[in-house]
Order: C-alpha cells, then sequence, then structure tokens
C-alpha cells in the first residue's frame, strides 16, 4: 500500500477491495481509509473471487485509466508516472505491462519479462502480461467487457481476459523496465490444485482455434497446465528456476 501512495504520479484514486474479511480486518481496513483521501475502500460480504473483486473496483472507479496492484506486490516508485505518460502518448496500445523482479520473502530471486508487443503464439506458454503490473484504458471495459466470473476462468481470469482482448482486436505492450516487485515463490506451482489445472486446461481448449493457434505445437500446449502432476516436482521446480534465472 505505502508504494502506491509515495508514487511520484500523485493525481489518482486508490481503490482497496475488501472481499469478505472478518471482523478485525475491517476495522484495520477502516483505519487505513483515514490515512489518505485518495484512498476508498470497496467491501464485499463474502469472498466471491479476485475476478469478481477486480469487476466491483472498476465498476466504481472514476478515472481514466486502471492500474492493477496485488495486495502483496511493491509497485516501484514511478510506476504510474511511467505507465500513464505511455498511454497517453501511443494511443494503438489498450493497456501496458512491464517486466518485473520476483520476490520471495524480502528476497529478490529473478525477473520476468515478456514479448514487447505480445502475438497470438505468446499466449501458447502462458498470459504474456504480468497480470499486477498492468495498467488499462478505462475504454477497454467498457468496449469488451469485464472480467469473466464464471468457474471456467477460476485462477486463470487474466488469461481469459487477454485472450478475449487480442481476439476483438485490443493489444497491449510490456516496457522492458521493471516496475513492479511481483511476489512469487519458487514453489508456487505447489499452490495450483488439479481443479484449478483443469479449468485452465479446458480453457486453452476452448480459446486457442479462436486465436489461430492450431497445429502439434498447439494440441501440446492444451495441456501444459497439467505439467506441474506429470513431471516429478524435483524436476519441475528446476525448471521453473532455472528459467526465471534466466530472463534476468
Amino acid at each position: 500500500m505505502d508504494s502506491i501512495l509515495d508514487q511520484s504520479f500523485k493525481d489518482f484514486e486508490f481503490l482497496i477491495y475488501d472481499d469478505g474479511s472478518d471482523e478485525e480486518c475491517r476495522r484495520f481496513m477502516e483505519e487505513l481509509g483515514q490515512l489518505d483521501p485518495r484512498i476508498r475502500i470497496l467491501r464485499g460480504e463474502e469472498n466471491r473471487g479476485i475476478a469478481y473483486g477486480l469487476n466491483a473496483c472498476i465498476r466504481a472507479a472514476k478515472g481514466e485509466y486502471l492500474a492493477r496492484m496485488d495486495g502483496d506486490d511493491i509497485s516501484l516508485h514511478h510506476r504510474l508516472e511511467i505507465q500513464t505518460a505511455f498511454l497517453d502518448e501511443n494511443k494503438q496500445f489498450d493497456y501496458v505491462g512491464s517486466a518485473a523482479s520476483l520476490l520471495e520473502g524480502e528476497k529478490l530471486w529473478g525477473m520476468r519479462r515478456l514479448a514487447s508487443i505480445p502475438q497470438k503464439e505468446n499466449f501458447l506458454s502462458f498470459s504474456p502480461y504480468i497480470h499486477p503490473s498492468v495498467m488499462f484504458r478505462r475504454e477497454v471495459f467498457e468496449k469488451y467487457g469485464l472480467y469473466n466470473t464464471s468457474d471456467l476462468c477460476r485462477r486463470c481470469e487474466d488469461y481469459e481476459l487477454f485472450i478475449r482482448l487480442h481476439r476483438a482486436g485490443s493489444y497491449g505492450c510490456n516496457l522492458e523496465e521493471i516496475l513492479l516487485c511481483y511476489r512469487e515463490e519458487k514453489n508456487s506451482y505447489k499452490k495450483r490444485t488439479f481443479q484449478s489445472r483443469r479449468r485452465e486446461a479446458r480453457l486453452r481448449r476452448q480459446s486457442f482455434p479462436a486465436l489461430g493457434l492450431r497445429g502439434f505445437r498447439a494440441e501440446l500446449y492444451k495441456y501444459k497446465p497439467y505439467g506441474a502432476v506429470v513431471i516429478p516436482k524435483g524436476i519441475y521446480r528446476k525448471m521453473v528456476y532455472i528459467k526465471q534465472r534466466w530472463n534476468a
């Protein structure tokens, strides 16, 4: 939260969504809301998933641009200033992400850089945008719809959104500059349940043909989410770690 309040760009509203927390946390959130007049606390009575909470924030937001942020990540000091200036100057892009340092506890352990201007092939492996690093034009959601809250998209709502936008001709880019410390543990893949992997595989099977992704390679990547289940955990962890170190 401090990383947002301390941004070099000052003219913004700060929406914080409380997705059904207990009474103690609610009181804490109320105290947070008193720290800065830019803060607005939005409350949900129960946890209905991240897509539902994001949609509530989008509906309540008043700004021209909407910047994503998760509660456990850290935005660098000039993030909002740089992304706002980029969208002001590059009308051909509807949203902009960035590279990110990978954070585990208090330690930086790697770096993630994605394609500067993602093409359909960049959707094969995973979402070509680091979701909490992205700033959108508000009109993106007005024109193409909000996050999909269906069970199919639970835990892959960002992947579905970016596929849908790309199919509709709404394109973004990724800045090479690191603007976010993204909290991702080396063993984070273990937190994904078999059910969530099955949902992502189903989304891939439905979306790849519409994106124009066909052939043997596309068929293989449709079942990539099951990789962490089939590949021995020790080998899979080394593959993830080497990949992130290579990107660094």
